[in-house]
C-alpha cells in the first residue's frame, strides 16, 4: 500500500514551483492529522492514491502561489470586502438553490466553482492562467460525475457556477469538507475539537485576494455560502465587517441522511468503502452542535441582522424570496434581476438531475432520533420547518 507523507507533499509542491513560502503555518497540524488518517483509515483504492496525491498538491501549490503574490502584492490584504452577506444553515435546507439562483442575477459577489478550485494566479501566464484554471477545473468536473454519478443528484457541481465557498476553505486543512471527503475518524475527532479561527483568518484572505484578482469593488456585496458557517457566526463576525446572515430551515430529518449521502457519493471518488454509518453518526453529532451553537450565538448578538426562510417557501417562490433577501440587504431588486432569477428558476427546477434518495435508516438512526438530537432547534424553528 502506498503512503502519503507530508514532507514529500511539501517538497513536490516546491519541486513543481520552485516556491517554498506556504502561506501561514497553521494549516501544517490539519495537513499531519490528515496524512495520518488517510495512511491509517481511509482505505484510499490503489488506482486513486495518485489522485488523491494530485488533490493535496493541487492545494498545497495554490497556497505557494498565493503567498508569492501577497509578497508581490501585499495591497491584497488592504482590499475592502464590504459587508458580505452570508448563507449559514443546516446542509440541504434549500440554500444551493438560494445561493444559485441569486448569483445569475449578477448583483452579488460570488465564488464560482472554478475559482475555488483554483484560486490563485499561475505565475507567468497571461490573466493569471484563466484559461489554465478554467481548463483544469472542467477536467475535474468531467471526472467526478464519471467516477461517482451520484454526486450529480446530490450536489451537483459546476465549473461556471456559484459554489459553496468550502471549495475555498479546504486549503487550510482545517474544515468539515475534508471529514466528509476522508474516512478518517482522528481527522473528524481533532478537527470537531480544532479553533477554526484560523480557517477564517485564512478565507478572509483569499476573499481579498479573488477580489484583487477581479478588480472587483465592495459595490457589489460578496454572497457567501456553506453548511459550514453555521455554528461558526462569531468567528465570521470577526473576520468580516458587520455580515448579514441568511438561514435556510428544513425538517433535520430530511437534512441529515440527505447530506450523508451526498458525501458518501464524494468519498466514493476515492474509497469503495461504504462508510455511511460513521459518516452519518458525525453528520448527525457535528450539525447539531452547529444548530445549538448558532441559535445560542443569536440569543447573544440580537443585533446581528439574520434572515430565516423555508425550504418550501424557497421552492415555492424563487422571486419572492429572492425579494425578501434584496430588501433585508437592502438593495433594489431591479427588473434585469427579476428576469434572472425567473431565468434561472425555469432553467433548473428541482430534481433536474435526477432523484436522490436517502433515509435515516441508512445512517443507522430513526427519524425519531434525529428528532430527539434537534429538538431544540425543530422547537425554535417550527414555524420554517415542513
Amino acid at each position: 500500500m502506498q503512503r502519503f507523507d507530508v514532507r514529500e507533499l511539501l517538497g513536490t509542491a516546491t519541486a513543481r514551483t520552485g516556491l517554498s513560502d506556504f502561506g501561514p503555518e497553521d494549516f501544517l497540524e490539519g495537513l499531519t492529522v490528515l496524512v495520518n488518517g488517510l495512511n491509517d483509515e481511509a482505505e484510499i483504492r490503489a488506482d486513486r492514491w495518485e489522485f488523491v496525491h494530485e488533490r493535496l498538491q493541487r492545494l498545497l501549490i495554490n497556497r505557494l502561489w498565493f503567498a508569492k503574490d501577497l509578497a508581490e502584492h501585499p495591497e491584497i490584504l488592504d482590499e475592502d470586502e464590504g459587508s458580505p452577506v452570508i448563507i449559514a444553515s443546516l446542509p440541504r435546507t434549500g440554500s444551493t438553490k438560494l445561493h444559485r439562483m441569486l448569483a445569475a442575477t449578477g448583483d452579488f459577489q460570488t465564488v464560482p466553482l472554478w475559482k475555488a478550485h483554483m484560486f490563485a494566479r499561475i505565475p507567468g501566464l497571461d490573466d493569471g492562467g484563466k484559461a489554465r484554471r478554467i481548463a483544469e477545473t472542467e477536467a475535474y468536473e468531467r471526472w467526478i460525475y464519471e467516477t461517482s454519478p451520484a454526486i450529480l443528484t446530490g450536489h451537483p457541481l459546476f465549473t461556471h457556477e456559484a459554489e459553496e465557498d468550502q471549495w475555498l476553505a479546504e486549503s487550510a486543512f482545517r474544515h468539515p469538507l475534508i471529514f466528509g471527503l476522508f474516512d478518517s475518524l482522528q481527522y473528524a475527532q481533532w478537527l470537531f475539537a480544532a479553533d477554526m479561527r484560523p480557517t477564517f483568518v485564512f478565507f478572509l484572505s483569499q476573499i481579498r485576494y479573488l477580489q484583487w484578482q477581479a478588480g472587483l469593488s465592495k459595490a457589489k456585496p460578496w454572497l457567501l455560502k456553506t453548511p459550514n458557517h453555521m455554528g461558526n457566526e462569531a468567528a465570521l463576525t470577526e473576520c468580516f465587517k458587520s455580515p448579514k446572515f441568511i438561514v435556510t430551515h428544513r425538517d433535520p430529518v430530511r437534512c441529515i441522511p440527505s447530506i450523508t449521502s451526498t458525501s458518501m457519493a464524494m468519498r466514493r471518488l476515492y474509497s469503495d468503502r461504504d462508510s455511511s454509518l460513521a459518516l452519518g453518526a458525525g453528520a448527525l453529532q457535528l450539525f447539531a452542535n452547529a444548530a445549538n451553537t448558532h441559535m445560542g450565538w443569536r440569543d447573544q448578538n440580537p443585533d446581528v441582522p439574520v434572515l430565516d426562510l423555508s425550504f418550501d417557501e424557497i421552492n415555492r417562490d424563487g422571486i419572492a424570496v429572492a425579494r425578501k433577501v434584496y430588501e433585508f440587504s437592502g438593495m433594489f431588486f431591479s427588473p434585469e434581476a427579476q428576469a434572472a432569477t425567473r431565468a434561472w428558476e425555469a432553467r433548473n427546477p428541482r430534481e433536474k438531475h435526477g432523484t436522490h434518495h436517502y433515509s435515516a435508516a441508512a445512517i443507522g438512526t430513526t427519524d425519531q432520533g434525529i428528532r430527539d438530537l434537534y429538538a431544540p432547534y425543530i422547537e425554535r424553528y417550527a414555524r420554517y420547518i415542513s
